[in-house]
């Protein structure tokens, strides 16, 4: 049991500093047991994504993805490592197959997982696959964006609130 606390522990204080330095909050995941750990091997991986360190992201993100290839967070990650790489229809997939796995797969992986951060995700999903397909299917792409759109009117929060309304504002 001590190691659950301390492994909460050390997520939240990674959680408050992440955005402060990426570099820090890594180190401390990895002084976890992270090795056979999807979710923090793709929490590892989102760092170096968002250090622009995109070879190193991609090395932690498969090993992630080869332990539990169902898992939203590693799959939500790849998508965007291969989105990074020009290799669309991979990304697609991982959008398109967080979407098919569903709110009940997804609040079993990784931590505090809940039904609303769920359906955020599967949301969030629809309009990562929108940006994705909106110049090659525009519209299937549209399809996606009215889904996202529905989303967010039914109260479903996102994290893709700038990239939405930049999207409003290209649209105009």
């Amino acid at each position: 049991m001590k190691t659950v606390v301390d492994k909460n522990k050390v997520l939240q204080e990674y959680r408050e500093i992440y955005f402060e330095d990426t570099s820090i909050a890594r180190l401390l995941i990895k002084k976890l047991d992270f090795k056979d750990d999807p979710y923090l091997l793709s929490e590892i991986a989102l760092s170096y994504f968002d250090e622009n360190k995109l070879r190193l992201a991609e090395r932690y993100i498969l090993k992630a993805f080869s332990i539990d290839y169902l898992n939203s967070d590693v799959l939500w990650v790849l998508g965007l490592v291969k989105w990074d790489y020009g290799q669309i229809d991979n990304a697609i997939f991982c959008f398109k197959e967080i979407i098919r796995i569903g709110t009940r797969r997804i609040s079993k992986c990784g931590y505090n997982k809940t039904f609303d951060v769920s359906l955020a995700q599967i949301n969030d999903s629809k309009f990562q696959l929108y940006r994705l397909l909106k110049d090659s299917n525009p519209p299937v792409a549209k399809r996606y964006l009215k889904e996202y759109e529905k989303g967010i009117a039914k109260g479903i929060f996102t994290k893709m609130d700038s990239y939405y309304e930049q999207t409003l504002l290209n649209n105009k």
